[in-house]
């Protein structure tokens, strides 16, 4: 039995549960009664996602019944936890340590500093005051950003102090849609010019061995929403392929990170790559399924495999190439019939999509489509014409 912690939405989860379940029984915990999930599961525990020690008892509970092998997440808010429960058990995992690191950027930053790993400089502010004294010392430009969320929530680059207490004010006011717990407070980071890419990585006993890079396409400024993904081979994405092995790898030392997946930002700057943060998980955003498009292996089943501590063959880095573009509101109106697509999702409900919020865009998608080419620059030229032109229609 394989205990899995947290929830989300079929478009972007059902394909994690579906590849898992083919190898593992699944007990799941989440804040929602099971709808979709139920095909792949055999037993669920409704939990608060505010109430951490609750949720505890209820693995507790579940390794009573059933022979636990492994506890696992796929969602950010529940790193933590699991790392917790994985202990208590005595079962493989990221780390209880490792993973508190991994939710706090602030303590993050700090594990960075200490071991030499090139990131950014930085302070953990509570209020405009501090955040002014902060940007002062560092310089502006400087990111702005809440400590503990994810998906850029709150995220933005901040060039005078006229800006600042805007910027301030929308990263407290972050919260997850779920009643998670995060680490309260704000960072305020220097700004690092360049590309962002991203790195998923299989760590197994502290090794971190990189499997799946991807470039991203971020929204227009200040913000850094994420609008697209391209999985490429690192040559394609980086000038410095072993540097920024090299510094993947300091950082996973640096927060001690033992068994996990992983994905891990960095900025490809002037002055090379500099880590902006660890996540104790898969990659989101359907990372893993473009990859698997790409030529990669199935990271969902690894995942499970890591968590359980199952042989296996470590695969190798993908080489292919293909993306994930997602859609908004102000994008073109039509559906795409062009043989290069390969999966086209609509996410918007009755037609209707959230409204469109400076920093959280995530909550406005109305669909998003993975293509396949045969190079970074034509991926990136066929999700933009994507984007142009084939907005997903809902009936």
């Amino acid at each position: 039995m394989l205990v899995i912690v947290g929830g989300g939405r079929a478009e972007y989860k059902r394909y994690i549960l579906e590849r898992i379940a083919r190898s593992y029984a699944i007990a799941l915990l989440t804040p929602q009664q099971p709808t979709w999930e139920r095909p792949y599961i055999v037993d669920h525990v409704t939990i608060d996602p505010a109430d951490s020690q609750s949720v505890q008892a209820a693995i507790t509970t579940l390794s009573d019944q059933y022979r636990i092998t492994g506890v696992l997440t796929h969602q950010e808010p529940c790193i933590s936890l699991v790392a917790q429960a994985a202990e208590a058990l005595g079962l493989p995992g990221c780390g209880s340590d490792a993973a508190r690191r991994c939710r706090d950027k602030y303590a993050a930053r700090q594990a960075f500093e200490a071991a030499g790993v090139p990131s950014a400089r930085y302070h953990v502010v509570h209020d405009t005051a501090e955040a002014v004294h902060a940007a002062t010392e560092i310089g502006f430009p400087v990111v702005v950003k809440p400590r503990g969320l994810t998906a850029s929530f709150g995220v933005c680059v901040v060039h005078d102090r006229a800006e600042l207490t805007e910027a301030v004010d929308r990263a407290l006011a972050n919260t997850f849609a779920e009643g998670w717990q995060f680490e309260p407070g704000v960072l305020v980071e220097e700004y690092l010019p360049g590309t962002e890419i991203s790195v998923d990585s299989v760590v197994l006993n502290g090794e971190a061995r990189p499997i799946v890079y991807a470039g991203k396409v971020l929204g227009p400024p200040p913000f850094f929403d994420e609008f697209g993904h391209v999985v490429a081979p690192v040559s394609d994405l980086a000038d410095e392929p072993e540097r920024v092995l090299g510094v993947v790898r300091a950082a996973h030392h640096a927060l001690g990170i033992q068994n996990s997946m992983t994905h891990t930002e960095i900025r490809l700057t002037p002055d090379g790559p500099r880590v902006v943060e660890v996540n104790g998980r898969l990659g989101g955003d359907l990372i893993p399924l473009v990859a698997q498009y790409a030529g990669g292996p199935d990271l969902a089943t690894i995942s499970a495999h890591v968590a359980t501590g199952t042989g296996f063959d470590v695969p190798n880095e993908v080489t292919g190439v293909a993306g994930i573009r997602f859609f908004y509101p102000s994008d073109g109106e039509g559906s795409p019939d062009s043989e290069w697509v390969r999966q086209h999702v609509s996410l918007a409900d009755g037609g209707a999509a959230a409204p469109a919020v400076a920093g959280r865009f995530y909550y406005s998608r109305t669909g998003f489509a993975i293509v396949e080419a045969a190079s970074r620059a034509e991926c990136l030229m066929r999700m933009t014409e994507l984007a142009n032109e084939c907005s997903p229609v809902v009936s």
